[in-house]
């Protein structure tokens, strides 16, 4: 396990240690923000970010938190799993009576259970930048901050995260903007001076420098191009958006595609369970609930 700064040239903070409490500890904490500054030699791209993005317009941006982006590939990783197996087991039911029915009795239940969670267990908000306003919306336990930009708090750090077999240990990188009190916009008043949020969450140092790249772009240049493309499917109306113009083929292999690979994708569009935005940021955009 060989430990090493992260190679963004950013000062050294010590943000984490004025928490009050931490559900857990990071190292190596670097100040990204303020002021808020790209990492040199990385790229800006949208490509490869329809994931952390959940909506995306001219005038912000909603971007998902770490946890939301693991529950949109969840049910991927589900689907294909349970399908292989069950193939696996229809084809040894050739040999073994009653393997597969034994398999789903089993296996079926599972899957309905990872569904009903996804349909009654809501997301939490996105994180939205307000390049008009210039602003920051965060909501975090019911309490809303609006942070206006310039003072912006954003530290990225690592963690050692063990993968088993007594050796497996890797690097889990991390970017988290800090909330204080006095930036406080509305909802429940906050009992902490100051607390902390995780924006991304990444394996690998590069990915977590490109997404924070791509947000400071898009907050400096607004939208660009090829922005549209890549980030097709970042939410079920961009998809739709997406498919304009395309062979009616095509659009019927891609929904069932999409259905099967993202449905919680569709789900969060229509899903009346899901988290709004509180009716005093909701009175300055309007109500946009892509998450």
């Amino acid at each position: 396990m060989k430990d090493s700064p992260l190679k963004c040239d950013f000062p050294e903070t010590n943000l984490e240690g004025l928490l009050e409490t931490r559900v857990f500890h990071t190292r190596g904490a670097r100040l990204a923000s303020p002021p808020a500054k790209p990492v040199v030699g990385v790229s800006d791209s949208s490509e490869d970010m329809e994931l952390a993005v959940a909506y995306i317009c001219e005038r912000f941006i909603d971007i998902r938190t770490a946890f939301s982006l693991f529950r949109r590939g969840m049910l991927v990783v589900v689907n294909l799993f349970m399908v292989i197996v069950l193939l696996l087991m229809w084809f040894i039911d050739n040999f073994y009576s009653e393997a597969l029915m034994a398999t789903a009795a089993f296996l079926v239940p599972v899957w309905v259970t990872f569904y009903l969670f996804e349909i009654f267990f809501p997301l939490t908000l996105p994180i939205r930048i307000d390049r008009a306003g210039k602003n920051v919306y965060v909501v975090r336990w019911g309490t809303c901050y609006q942070i206006p930009w310039e003072d912006l708090e954003v530290a990225f750090s690592y963690n050692w995260q063990y993968f088993g077999s007594g050796v497996m240990w890797d690097k889990q990188y991390y970017a988290h903007i800090y909330l204080r009190e006095k930036y406080y916009f509305c909802g429940r008043r906050p009992k902490r001076q100051l607390e902390r949020k995780k924006i991304f969450s990444c394996y690998k140092e590069e990915d977590l420098y490109r997404r924070w790249n791509f947000v400071l772009r898009f907050f400096n240049q607004g939208l660009l191009p090829a922005d549209s493309s890549n980030l097709e499917v970042a939410n079920y109306d961009s998809y739709l958006d997406g498919m304009q113009g395309k062979p009616v083929i095509a659009k019927i292999f891609g929904h069932l595609v999409f259905i099967f690979l993202m449905p919680t994708v569709i789900w969060w569009k229509f899903s009346p369970f899901k988290y709004k935005w509180p009716k005093e940021v909701e009175a300055i955009f309007g109500k946009v609930n892509y998450h």
